[in-house]
């Protein structure tokens, strides 16, 4: 476990940033009135997402790599964070649809023009899936990118 050491601490790091960012939506109103814009606000938080990535990635580089990484040790690191993050975060989405904001999903549902197609999508086992689905993906896709920026150089 020592190997994933650097990617289990920057997915708790996440996890930590993402709970601040769900009580910033509740905050803003984005799991009352608002509740219905609340996945495009989500979409916010993405920059957040690409800077943590990139400063784990850093410090795999420089930490376990000794400043000398090619791209597939960046991408492979990027990988296992992803997968880590996926499951964190996870978690901070139940929490916070169960226990922040249990109302939530009512009334996203009451906001919907569709209530059928809400009810199918505002759910916490559609949350939860959507979340590591998107965790997933969008971090292979950053775990490449930075990867590619993080790189040593030949000499």
């Amino acid at each position: 476990m020592k190997k994933f050491e650097i990617e289990l601490k920057w997915s708790v790091i996440y996890a930590i940033s993402y709970l601040v960012w769900m009580f910033f939506e509740r905050f803003l109103g984005f799991h009352f009135d608002k509740a219905n814009a609340e996945p495009l606000f989500n979409l916010l938080f993405i920059p957040i997402a690409v800077i943590l990535y990139i400063l784990a990635i850093k410090e795999k580089k420089k930490k376990y790599y000794n400043g000398q990484m090619d791209w597939k040790q960046g991408f492979g690191s990027g990988i296992v964070l992803s997968f880590f993050i996926a499951l964190t975060s996870s978690i901070i989405v139940y929490i916070t649809f169960t226990i922040l904001s249990p109302e939530f999903f009512e009334k996203a549902i009451a906001m919907s023009k569709d209530q059928e197609l809400a009810k199918i999508n505002y759910n916490i086992q559609a949350f939860v899936k959507n979340n590591i689905f998107d965790k997933l993906s969008f971090g292979v896709v950053f775990a490449a990118i930075i990867s590619y920026f993080s790189k040593t150089k030949p000499l």
